[in-house]
């Protein structure tokens, strides 16, 4: 039975629209149990289903939050949910709630595996092929990192694209601002130099920006602060087309027409390009499945935010990972 944590507070939508995909999950699977926080009176479609446990929690944690603040929230549902998977009674957490506080919280409680310098909230993303996806990380879980830290990124990225999105020999690239060897900040081109280095790791060299969802890279590796920079600059493009192409479709009588014509073109293209099926982020290199879903996600993103936490589980991952990083330091 897989057994995991779900915090059903401090979403955009809230956690009756939380609850709807918590309801379709365990229908789903058989093999799981899920155990709920959050305010009893707000779970109550949740009462008494099999397989679903309540944990009634009085606090929330706000979408901006510090650590100290996150510390002082103890009755907290996310707290107390990442608290259940330090504690064991669970092997994995989600959340849609504060990205800040559930990064803190989770390497706080849960801590680093031994051996990983820096845990990274890592994302797959959409790319122009259906149905392919490429893992980013990181993308701000922390500002700065170091060359050595990339490396750690660029295996525990390796390990989620093999086990998870089963690609035998994940290709894996460095963000930079060329692909020429020597291109990019200092961490990057010590990075570049250990990783041609790395025989478990199948580096590929540099990769720009703009060629990164083409669908031929699997693993991309870059610092926290370009990550982010990254993730939000893609999201407000994706938006930006999103809304132009609607725009020009409603321009006329004509263009509406028009419409009707591409309409399945359009349908297949919102298909490839529907974020909310990669589940959201995950912290890598912590002692235990954490994964952090979009605040603003429905039932549908927030069952696949379920789903990645349910997959990482069975596929073990978290004890690859720790066998990964103890190979190198083996007397």
């Amino acid at each position: 039975m897989v057994k995991l944590a779900c915090d059903m507070m401090g979403s955009d939508l809230g956690p009756k629209e939380l609850s709807k995909a918590v309801v379709k999950f365990v229908k789903d699977h058989e093999d799981v149990e899920l155990t709920c926080f959050g305010k009893k009176d707000e779970l109550a479609e949740l009462e008494g289903l099999n397989r679903i446990k309540i944990v009634d929690c009085e606090e929330v944690v706000p979408m901006e939050c510090g650590a100290l603040q996150l510390m002082r929230l103890k009755k907290s549902s996310m707290v107390n949910a990442i608290k259940a998977c330090k504690e064991k009674e669970v092997e994995g957490v989600v959340s849609a709630g504060s990205t800040g506080g559930f990064i803190t919280g989770a390497t706080l409680f849960l801590k680093n595996i031994e051996n990983v310098e820096r845990a990274a909230l890592t994302a797959p993303f959409v790319t122009a092929k259906k149905g392919k996806q490429v893992v980013i990380l990181d993308i701000g879980a922390s500002n700065e990192n170091s060359s050595s830290e990339l490396v750690g990124f660029a295996k525990m990225g390796s390990i989620y694209a093999r086990e998870i999105l089963n690609i035998k020999s994940p290709r894996v690239f460095t963000l930079c601002n060329g692909q020429e060897e020597g291109k990019g900040t200092e961490e990057i081109k010590g990075a570049y130099k250990l990783l041609k280095e790395e025989k478990s790791i199948n580096f590929c060299g540099n990769s720009e920006a703009r060629e990164a969802l083409d669908g031929e890279h699997d693993v991309i590796v870059t610092p926290g602060y370009p990550g982010n920079i990254f993730l939000k600059a893609t999201e407000g493009a994706a938006n930006l087309m999103k809304n132009l192409i609607k725009k020009s479709f409603k321009h006329s009588l004509f263009s509406k027409i028009g419409y009707l014509f591409a309409k399945n073109g359009f349908k297949e293209m919102n298909e490839t390009m529907d974020y909310r099926k990669t589940g959201g982020a995950i912290l890598l290199g912590v002692n235990g499945v954490a994964v952090k879903g979009h605040g603003n996600s429905n039932a549908y993103a927030f069952y696949y935010a379920i789903d990645v936490a349910y997959r990482m589980v069975k596929s073990d991952i978290v004890n690859k990972v720790k066998e990964e990083f103890s190979k190198e330091y083996r007397c």
